[in-house]
């Protein structure tokens, strides 16, 4: 917490200047950061520009009046007892403060359980429901949807270790286009559920390579099957046609092999919402009914869309919601569940237990209420309370944006504070050459530096051929390292590290850029990668269990006096970033970023590193700097856990 701590004092003396000026701080947004040289100090802020245009001054006479006149404390004999050491001003305004290194250096080392943990942010219970993954139940999971997936656990486990009360839903579209396309092949276009002379991983495989992209081909040559479709999305509007409970049994069974694949990357889930359930529910007739009655949308009676239900947005242009045919669009189904997820409506489901999961909680998935009569199930209930829900968090791919905005324009007409839902965007995945080549695509196809990938093509690396790509390759280098180590030890250390390259490679990335996904890159032991992270921690897990004596508790209050001339360096710089730990936190929840631990553990990472390098513990003649550094390479341990237990990482022993 210490940084933080400091971060406040100084926003408290700022409001000092703030007070003198006559200004309000909460109508002052000025920001404290650290600056990029250590000669200028470490923070700084920015006040006396924020204040340059309201004062009409410039902002080095601003800072200068605030350093020297309103804090001028700091040259008293009572700046002896500040966390500071100066405070000064550098042009053309900032003001730096250095800190008073010694104090500094002492409050963490009697303090170090503390800056170590997770701080926890949550005050209430209102509850946060995150939909992420929502994958199609037509194919299996490829590796740009593991991107949604990963943002979506690690947004998760961030809220949650730090005490939020938050639940993960996954959103089945089991009514829409691409699921009756798989329905249109199985009973129109006499491609087998079974082909054995089809060779693949899983059910979910074989509907993805081969199913879909054939029917998808076939559409051209047959425009009967086409007919058919239309045929089937109507039928699956009705739970009770022999098509929609045929279509159940198919999306089970891909489901089942998708929550495999999450599960395998260690994601957790709490409950599955169904499309059809959504539409054969009475929510999207009320919503409907009140998009009618609103005028949201209306009906067109000429052009393109005659006979079409449409939202018309000045921003984002037309949008139909109901088709001349009476069928519900895609997006048309977004709004209820949309709404159902804010808590607005009634909700008309009951939760069951749908399966245990990886980490032995239940999965659970809504069951219509109308649906149950007298039948027994297997309760998840209560597992959403809709009076203590504060904000919904939808991960979707960029390509989705439109449709987010307009269904954000659709909230806000229906009057609803659009604060409360928050849509993360990515930007897809693309493969690098090289990993395009072991999906079988030849060298003259490959025309740039990357290929996007095309379920339509069957052009894409699905999650468990990557995973698998990367277990062997993980399993090789460690049988190269370790000559004596068994099969099953290797196999099992060899799962952790490929998991774990996935989950960090997709996580380490801004989420408003394109990645190039990458097998061999993904699994460096140099660089920002989850393996460098690991072997990182395994070294100094390494050196803490030769320790003969592990206390980390018996410092004496004359070994903190001078500090500052024990330690070096590298291992005052390692200090501060441990000191950082909560900010980051504190950052990641503010902005729902877990990108920002993962860098902060990449720079941890490194900064261990040289601090394992230069200040060597088990040969340390000097009592007081070996006990320092033992100190130090326990709070690292325990950081470094913990972020990786954000970001979905295992902590390793040994590589």
């Amino acid at each position: 917490m210490l940084f933080e701590e400091i971060k406040n004092e100084i926003k408290n003396e700022m409001q000092k200047a703030l007070y003198n000026y006559n200004l309000k701080e909460n109508k002052i947004n000025f920001e404290i950061s650290e600056p990029p040289l250590k000669e200028y100090g470490d923070f700084s802020c920015n006040l006396a520009f924020i204040l340059s245009k309201i004062l009409k001054k410039s902002p080095y006479e601003i800072a200068n009046d605030i350093v020297n006149h309103i804090l001028s404390f700091y040259k008293t004999q009572s700046f002896v007892e500040s966390t500071f050491k100066s405070i000064s001003v550098e042009k053309p305004g900032f003001i730096n403060f250095k800190i008073n290194m010694n104090k500094f250096l002492k409050i963490f080392f009697l303090d170090i359980e503390k800056i170590s943990s997770i701080p926890h942010y949550s005050i209430s219970n209102e509850l946060i429901l995150i939909e992420h993954t929502s994958v199609n139940p037509n194919k299996a999971l490829h590796v740009g949807h593991v991107r949604n997936s990963i943002i979506g656990d690690c947004l998760y486990r961030l809220l949650s270790y730090t005490k939020h009360n938050v639940k993960v839903l996954n959103y089945i579209d089991d009514s829409g286009l691409q699921v009756a396309d798989i329905i249109v092949a199985f009973r129109y276009a006499n491609i087998p559920i079974e082909d054995e002379n089809v060779k693949v991983k899983k059910f979910d495989h074989y509907c993805g390579n081969n199913v879909y992209v054939k029917i998808n081909e076939l559409y051209s040559a047959r425009p009967e099957l086409e007919l058919q479709r239309k045929k089937v999305l109507k039928d699956l509007e009705n739970p009770h046609s022999e098509i929609s409970r045929f279509t159940q049994k198919i999306v089970k069974k891909i489901l089942i092999n998708q929550l495999q694949t999450s599960w395998n990357l260690k994601c957790h889930y709490d409950l599955l919402n169904f499309e059809s359930q959504l539409m054969q529910s009475n929510l999207w007739t009320t919503i409907f009914k009140i998009l009618q009655e609103n005028k949201i949308i209306q009906l067109e009676t000429s052009g393109k869309n005659i006979g079409c239900w449409v939202f018309k947005s000045k921003e984002e242009g037309d949008k139909v919601l109901v088709r001349s045919d009476s069928t519900v669009t895609y997006f048309a189904k977004d709004i209820p569940f949309a709404i159902w997820k804010l808590g607005l409506v009634k909700n008309p489901f009951e939760f069951e237990i749908f399966s245990q999961q990886w980490d032995n909680t239940n999965l659970c998935k809504t069951v219509l209420k109308n649906d149950l009569k007298d039948k027994q199930i297997d309760s998840c209930n209560p597992l959403i309370d809709f009076n203590d829900i504060k904000k919904v968090i939808t991960i979707i791919d960029f390509r989705q944006e439109r449709l987010q905005f307009l269904l954000l324009e659709i909230l806000n007409k229906l009057g609803i504070d659009k604060t409360k839902y928050i849509y993360l965007g990515y930007e897809p995945v693309t493969l690098s050459n090289e990993t395009a080549k072991l999906i079988g695509l030849k060298q003259e196809s490959l025309k740039s530096k990357s290929t996007q990938m095309s379920g339509r093509k069957g052009i894409f690396i699905e999650a468990d051929i990557a995973l698998d790509l990367l277990i062997k390759k993980s399993y090789d280098e460690i049988k190269k390292r370790n000559v004596d180590i068994k099969d099953v030890e290797a196999i099992n250390i060899a799962k952790e590290i490929a998991i774990s390259a996935i989950r960090y490679y997709f996580i380490r990335h801004d989420m408003g850029k394109s990645i190039v996904f990458d097998i061999d890159n993904s699994l460096s032991l140099e660089g920002n990668t989850g393996p460098y992270i690991q072997y990182s921690y395994a070294r100094g897990k390494r050196i803490y269990n030769k320790l003969e004596n592990k206390s980390t508790s018996h410092l004496i209050e004359n070994d903190l006096e001078k500090l500052e001339e024990n330690l070096s360096s590298i291992e005052i710089d390692l200090i501060k970033h441990l000191c950082r730990f909560s900010t980051i936190i504190k950052d990641s929840i503010n902005n729902y970023e877990p990108k920002l631990v993962a860098n902060y553990l990449y720079m941890l990472s490194t900064l261990f590193n040289h601090f394992y390098e230069g200040s060597p513990i088990l040969k340390e003649k000097i009592d007081l700097k070996k006990r320092l550094r033992i100190k130090i390479l326990y709070s690292t341990l325990l950081i470094m856990q913990n972020c990786m237990q954000i970001i979905g990482i295992t902590a390793l022993d040994k590589m």
